[in-house]
């Protein structure tokens, strides 16, 4: 029996140690920084994934490979025995940091293990790596010493991609292998597949590409339908699509240098990976909630509610890491580290703007689950109408001014009242004004006001925009609804916006109705409780004084 399980780990060390060379020699081809600090670095998600699924024992295997790949390049001999200790730390630190999470899966069906994969292993355990790796570049001349910090930057993004990219669609299907019989089940993984691949090469492969935010539609397929295996394997499609068609000079990513183009695609593709391993995992949460609901109705209630503790615990955690890369690009727009091209700026400029669409999808599918879970913490208090457009007015004005859209104010009385939680109205007139800026054409006119009508508020949102199908209306609040369809969008967005702003308006008493006629625009009407008149003195006493 010893010597068995002995000649199974020879065996298992020398395939990923070749399984690691190949990756590697692949990567060190792609405009590396002195030829070793690449921005694509499929081996550390091979690794990790080798320590994570057979355990500590297969280190060496990582050493050997990284050694070997290093030395072939052209690297000493003891710049490549400091690179492949920095590699096999990596990858020894990773399994132990997310190890340290109680009950993590492989999985990845849980957004604790995401989250731990993404923030211990993706972002910490990388640093082991670039620092190792970039020092001893340094140390042994292999780089010049303002090179420094580009290598250091390269090294840990093409790290931390590589783990987000590769590590979960090896755990998502060697940790799951059952394929499914059911003929409609195939029917659509087929479908489904034949999309990614098709709206993949057009956004990347094309001369004249679409916008990167393309392939969101089958991405929330692939993670809503499929779990975290859906959303590995359609990461990893996209990414080889993309990373194949930067290299070879066509998509949205290629610049005059490939490293710039490779570094614009690794953030996107970061963002992009992490965002719908997240999703993927949220709804694979929900599912099972969902399974235990029909066995037994307490126990559904007590996942839901250690669901809803942990988002509202974990919210700011899956934010950082976006943050962290939106900081990087405006580290960059900033001229920290030099001056930048015009095409430069503008490259960063979509990055940011990409970026900042992503998180906005994050909040949402975020905010969308707390109030499933029924975990929205709501506030109320009397303040005036007014002061709560005010406070949304500067948010939503770039959109108006980039339009041109006119915008009217149709009410600027500060008697006027309203019982309500501050936060949760402003989110909700922000999502409101944000859609009749979406859908009215240039130079378009949206107006807002309110009134009181006996025991009730009433704010309007008016706009001249394309309005909604009557055939539509009665869909127009469901999760995930949209009424443009297919790949090639006007409007994005992923359709939850309205669902949670009437379930944040009902949450606080109140409801929101829609009135619309197609080609002729559209008027949302938020209706809230009045303040009885006591309270409305006590406001306005604390008002003037």
């Amino acid at each position: 029996m010893a010597y068995r399980v002995t000649r199974t780990l020879v065996a298992r060390i020398a395939a990923i140690a070749v399984l690691y060379v190949a990756a590697a020699r692949l990567g060190l081809t792609l405009d590396a920084v002195g030829g070793f600090a690449t921005l694509v670095w499929a081996p550390s998600g091979i690794a990790l994934a080798a320590v994570l699924i057979f355990g500590y024992d297969v280190w060496p295997a990582v050493a050997i490979g990284a050694f070997i790949a290093n030395v072939w390049n052209g690297a000493p001999p003891f710049v490549a025995l400091a690179i492949a200790a920095g590699n096999t730390g990596e990858a020894i630190v990773g399994r132990y940091a997310v190890s340290r999470v109680p009950g993590f899966r492989a999985k990845l069906d849980r957004l604790v293990d995401v989250l731990a994969l993404l923030g211990l292993a993706g972002a910490l355990s990388t640093l082991v790596s670039a620092t190792i790796g970039v020092t001893s570049l340094l140390v042994g001349g292999v780089i010049p010493a303002p090179d420094g910090m580009t290598a250091f930057r390269d090294w840990w993004m093409g790290d931390f991609v590589g783990i987000m990219v590769v590590t979960p669609v090896i755990l998502a299907w060697y940790g799951n292998r059952q394929i499914t019989t059911d003929q409609r089940r195939v029917a659509e993984i087929a479908v489904l597949t034949l999309a990614i691949v098709a709206v993949g090469a057009a956004t990347f492969l094309r001369i004249t590409p679409l916008a990167p935010g393309a392939v969101v539609p089958v991405m929330i397929w692939a993670a809503m339908r499929f779990g975290p295996r859906g959303a590995a394997t359609a990461s990893f499609l996209v990414a080889a699509i993309a990373i194949w068609a930067t290299v070879t000079g066509t998509g949205p990513f290629v610049r005059p240098q490939l490293r710039d183009g490779l570094f614009e695609l690794q953030i996107y593709l970061g963002i992009l990976t992490s965002s719908f391993l997240v999703l993927s995992a949220s709804f694979s949460e929900r599912r099972q909630s969902e399974r235990e609901a029909r066995l037994a109705q307490t126990q559904a209630a007590q996942a839901n509610t250690a669901k809803a503790e942990f988002l509202a615990v974990m919210s700011h955690e899956l934010r950082t890491p976006l943050n962290a890369i939106s900081g990087y690009v405006d580290l960059l727009a900033a001229e920290v580290q030099g001056p930048l091209t015009a095409k430069q700026i503008d490259s960063l400029g979509r990055i940011q703007r990409n970026g900042r669409h992503l998180l906005s999808l994050i909040e949402h599918v975020l905010t969308f689950a707390k109030v499933e879970a029924g975990r929205l913490v709501v506030h109320t208090c009397v303040l005036p109408v007014a002061d709560a457009i005010d406070s949304v007015e500067p948010l939503i004005r770039p959109d108006l001014q980039k339009k041109k859209l006119t915008f009217v104010r149709q009410s600027r009385d500060h008697s006027l009242l309203v019982r309500a939680d501050p936060e949760k109205l402003r989110q909700i007139l922000l999502n409101l004004l944000s859609n009749a800026a979406k859908y009215t054409p240039d130079g378009g006119k949206i107006s807002i006001g309110a009134e009181r009508k006996g025991n009730e508020i009433r704010l309007w949102v008016r706009d001249t925009g394309v309005g909604i199908p009557a055939d539509q209306m009665d869909h127009v609040f469901e999760p995930f609804f949209q009424v443009e369809r297919g790949t090639t969008r006007t409007y994005p967005g992923i359709g939850l916006g309205l669902t949670i702003t009437r379930d944040l308006a009902r949450a606080m008493g109140g409801d929101i109705t829609l009135d619309s006629l197609e080609g002729s625009g559209t008027t949302a009407w938020l209706v809230l409780p009045a303040p009885n008149r006591r309270s409305g003195a006590v406001a306005k006493e604390m008002e003037a004084s």
